[in-house]
C-alpha cells in the first residue's frame, strides 16, 4: 500500500503525544523540536534499510512508499509505551516506594515493558522482511548493525538532553 495518509495520521498522533508529555512533565527541548527529530530518526531508519538493501545486491524491488508505510508502522509500540509511561508518571509520579505494591507496579511494568520490546522487535522484523525481501539471518545481521549505530545515537541525544529513550 502507498497511502501516504496513514503515515501523516501517524506522526499526527506522535506529536499530539509530544504535545500531552509536555503538559505532563516539561522538557528542556519543546514538542515540536522532538517532533521533527523522531521525524530525522524515521528518515534516517528508512534511509538506512533502503541502502542496505540496495548494497545486498537484492533482487526484490524496492518501493519506496512501502518503506516509508511499513516504518511508521514500526512506530505504533513505541508510542503506546510512550503514552503509558507518560500516564503512569501522572498517576502514580516517582519516588516509588519499596513497599509490595510499590514492588509489585514495577514488576507489572518491567513486564508490560518487555512485551512492547517484543512487539516492537517483531513489527520491526515483518517491516524489515516486507520492504525488503530479505531472510531471517540477512534482517538480524541487518538489524545488529543499525543497533549498532543507533545505541551510540541514543547516548548522544541523552548527552544532549533531547531524548533519555529516543522514540525509534
Amino acid at each position: 500500500d502507498n497511502d501516504l495518509l496513514q503515515i501523516i495520521v501517524i506522526f499526527i498522533v506522535i506529536g499530539m503525544y509530544f504535545f500531552f508529555a509536555n503538559t505532563m512533565k516539561e522538557y528542556a527541548h519543546g514538542p515540536v523540536l522532538l517532533l521533527w527529530l523522531t521525524f530525522i530518526h524515521y528518515l534516517l531508519t528508512v534511509l538506512y534499510f533502503g541502502i542496505f538493501t540496495l548494497l545486498s545486491n537484492n533482487s526484490h524491488k524496492i518501493g519506496l512508499g512501502s518503506f516509508l508505510l511499513l516504518f511508521a508502522y514500526s512506530l505504533i509500540p513505541t508510542l503506546v509505551w510512550f503514552i503509558v509511561n507518560s500516564v503512569l508518571y501522572g498517576l502514580i509520579p516517582p519516588p516509588r516506594t519499596p513497599s509490595f505494591l510499590g514492588k509489585g507496579f514495577s514488576v507489572v511494568y518491567v513486564s508490560f515493558s518487555v512485551g512492547i520490546l517484543l512487539w516492537k522487535i517483531l513489527v520491526m522484523y515483518l517491516a524489515i522482511r516486507f520492504a525488503t525481501g530479505f531472510r531471517f539471518f540477512r534482517i538480524a545481521y541487518s538489524m545488529i548493525l543499525y543497533l549498532a549505530a543507533v545505541i551510540p545515537y541514543a547516548f548522544l541525544l541523552y548527552s544532549l538532553k533531547l531524548f533519555r529513550i529516543p522514540f525509534l
